[in-house]
């Protein structure tokens, strides 16, 4: 049987965990790394996923106004970079995406 990990292996454990789920990782292929890489059993494994899942919540447990703010913010650099490299299909559609959230365009 293994030792228990130390605070700071769970702790990356949990955050490596959540990065493979948040890059459409399946279930059972966070478990098969759980075990190719730290030997784990399939139950250890699965507390680490619920423990991941519950970081992913938290990251987006936002209010509207804030989550509309970081998402025009984003377009509006994305419609910047999309002038400057004369890609003006990609920059109106920014546009177009930013007058939606608004409400501006229905």
């Amino acid at each position: 049987m293994g030792r228990k990990a130390t605070n700071a292996e769970a702790e990356y454990r949990r955050n490596r965990v959540a990065r493979l789920l948040s890059n459409g990782a399946t279930r059972s292929e966070v478990k098969q790394y759980c075990a190719s890489e730290w030997g784990l059993r399939p139950r250890q494994c699965d507390t680490y996923i619920q423990q991941a899942t519950e970081i992913l919540k938290a990251d987006w447990d936002i209010d509207r106004r804030t989550f509309t703010a970081e998402i025009m913010s984003q377009l509006a650099s994305l419609q910047k970079e999309a002038r400057k490299t004369n890609q003006s299909a990609v920059a109106l559609g920014c546009i177009n995406s930013m007058a939606r959230i608004a409400q501006i365009l229905s």
